[in-house]
């Protein structure tokens, strides 16, 4: 299964979690949990960040409606995610 694939598996399946970071940064932006949700949903994976010893990361560029996001997430296990940050560019 592809990276994205398994990203959306785990937010269709409500697998994810929001480090208090990207909860901040939603809230500065006025982002919801719907917003973010979409983005990951419609969205793609823009680059893996391999720099991190926890694991890799995902930058993850996507839409809601005509907002843009992105969103940098985790795995945590193999069908779970961290959402570490997310922020309108």
């Amino acid at each position: 299964m592809s990276t994205i694939a398994r990203l959306r598996a785990a937010i269709r399946t409500n697998n994810y979690e929001y480090s208090q970071h990207a909860l901040e940064e939603m809230d500065e932006d006025n982002l919801s949990d719907g917003d973010v949700r979409e983005a990951i949903l419609q969205g793609g994976v823009r680059a893996e960040l391999t720099g991190d010893p926890r694991s890799i990361r995902y930058l993850v560029k996507g839409k809601s409606g005509s907002i843009d996001i992105e969103v940098i997430v985790r795995f945590t296990t193999e069908d779970s995610i961290r959402i570490i940050t997310v922020c309108v560019p």
